[in-house]
């Protein structure tokens, strides 16, 4: 009897040892998993800390060379803007890239009114209307101009609601609030369908800098421009910078009396600007985003996205 005791106790005595050595054995791995994942929060931790601070002081330097830039356009031509060959900064071993897309390319959908924020300007009276027949037709683009305008008044074929802007937006997805406007229509329901951002944009004053309109844009500015005007002033601007209506009017194939008409809202300069900062040290990037507005001395951040 005792000895059998003595070999029971002794097995027990085996399989707790194992059990404990088992236990301590997960212990350690879950310690372990524990102290990497926390390694790992603390280098991601830092990183981000070191890409933001980089991107800020990177921000503040392009601030200053965009309102540093008194020439009297912005185009792809120039080094600052040039979409194909990104500034590069270096910090130590960190290294920021830098890419300036002048904006105002589009046409500003809070700069369709006169100052009075009623009336519509006359030069974009035709592209808005044409614009709008592309998406749900005119009586669409009417309800939008009731939405935007500054007053309550419904125009002919529109209407007034409590919920309208009646004022500038700061996000074509405010257009939402219309029950005709769907989000396939402000981004596109698909890669290649036409969307109202294509078209319009809110950074902008009342101005379309023609250095960086888009074609589908400068084909609908005017009933006399269309796609071979605007496939003129694409090839024209490689090799000059246009400034003003004046320049346009000199693009072999654009027509001269649709340069004068738009005269008042053609421009060679920009206004806002969007920055891509791209942040890394060779194993890790973050990239930045970030709208700005110019001013003298330094822009204004609009908006900061990462």
């Amino acid at each position: 009897m005792t000895s059998g005791c003595r070999k029971a106790r002794g097995g027990f005595v085996l399989v707790a040892v194992l059990m404990l050595s088992v236990i301590l054995l997960s212990a350690s791995t879950s310690f372990a998993l524990f102290a990497r994942a926390q390694m790992r929060r603390a280098s991601d931790e830092e990183f981000a800390f070191v890409s933001r601070t980089l991107a800020a002081i990177a921000s503040e330097a392009v601030s200053e060379w965009i309102a540093g830039d008194s020439n009297d356009y912005d185009s792809a031509r120039e080094f600052l803007y040039a979409p194909d060959f990104p500034i590069s900064l270096p910090f130590d071993e960190w290294d920021v890239s830098v890419r300036i897309t002048p904006l105002d390319a589009l046409i500003p959908i809070n700069g369709v009114f006169l100052p009075d924020g009623v009336t519509t300007r006359a030069e974009y009276e035709y592209p808005w209307m044409e614009i709008w027949d592309l998406f749900g037709g005119g009586n669409t683009g009417i309800a939008a101009l009731d939405f935007l305008d500054s007053d309550m008044e419904a125009r002919a074929g529109g209407r007034e609601e409590d919920y309208f802007a009646n004022g500038k937006i700061s996000d074509l997805s405010e257009l939402l609030h219309l029950p005709e406007i769907t989000a396939a229509m402000v981004y596109g329901g698909s890669a290649d369908s036409a969307a109202l951002a294509d078209y319009f944009t809110v950074y902008g004053d009342e101005k379309i800098n023609v250095n960086f309109a888009p074609r589908h844009v400068l084909a609908l500015l005017d009933q006399d421009v269309g796609m071979d005007a605007a496939d003129a002033v694409i090839i024209y601007r490689e090799d000059n910078d246009l400034k003003s209506a004046s320049d346009l009017a000199k693009v072999p194939g654009f027509p001269p009396a649709a340069a004068t008409r738009l005269g008042g809202v053609i421009s060679g300069k920009s206004g806002y600007f969007s920055v891509s900062l791209g942040v890394g040290n060779g194993a890790m990037e973050r990239n930045f985003t970030v709208m700005m507005k110019r001013g003298s001395g330094k822009c204004q951040i609009l908006n900061w996205r990462e």
